[in-house]
């Protein structure tokens, strides 16, 4: 019978966001340092979708979570992205350093919830969920290079309850793919990547 991943050993709580989007920008800066200009048409196991698209994405999503960690409300309209490859590649990688330097220290994040169009989030669940986003797209881009580089088992599981929580149907097919039958024995990355429909057989 399958069985849920749980949260890794040793945690006594669930990760703060910080130290989540610190180990998520950790594992996606390895990928992106490997990234060259004459790489930005390659295929990506998102669907459509070239690796400049992707960057331009991970782009604007790297700047909201900037922004998300001082203000009370983001706005639902992208800035508009470098459209020079070398550009674009230094804007994200200087977006990815500079990101946790906008959540610390964490007693000076405010309170309360930001706004996100009509709805709201905590801004500990917007980092939690960045997080996540920040990791899938880190395992894109290599995938994308040829040079697969697997999530770490901790920062999967840590993860899991995000993606299951905040992964669903009404996501699907919009933002995420339906989900991916793996093995019982299936690693904990596998499930994480299964279950927000990326699989390695892209």
């Amino acid at each position: 019978m399958r069985q849920p991943v749980s949260s890794a050993a040793g945690h006594s709580r669930p990760p703060r966001a910080l130290e989540l989007l610190e180990r998520a920008i950790g594992y996606t800066r390895a990928s992106l340092v490997l990234v060259t200009d004459a790489d930005l048409g390659r295929r990506t196991p998102c669907r459509g979708w070239l690796l400049q698209d992707l960057l331009v994405h991970m782009d604007d999503s790297l700047e909201a979570m900037a922004v998300a960690a001082q203000a009370t409300s983001l706005s639902l309209v992208p800035p508009a992205p470098p459209t020079d490859g070398a550009d674009l590649l230094d804007s994200i990688c200087h977006r990815a350093r500079g990101l946790l330097a906008h959540w610390h220290p964490v007693d000076a994040v405010p309170d309360g919830p930001v706004a996100l169009g009509d709805q709201s989030l905590s801004r500990e669940l917007l980092g939690a969920v960045g997080a996540l986003e920040i990791t899938l797209h880190g395992w894109d881009v290599a995938e994308s290079l040829g040079r697969p580089r697997a999530i770490p088992p901790g920062l999967a599981m840590d993860l899991w309850p995000v993606a299951r929580d905040h992964v669903t149907d009404a996501d699907r097919p919009a933002r995420f793919a339906p989900p991916v039958e793996v093995a019982d024995w299936a690693t904990p990355a596998a499930r994480l990547l299964a279950h927000a429909g990326r699989s390695t057989r892209w």
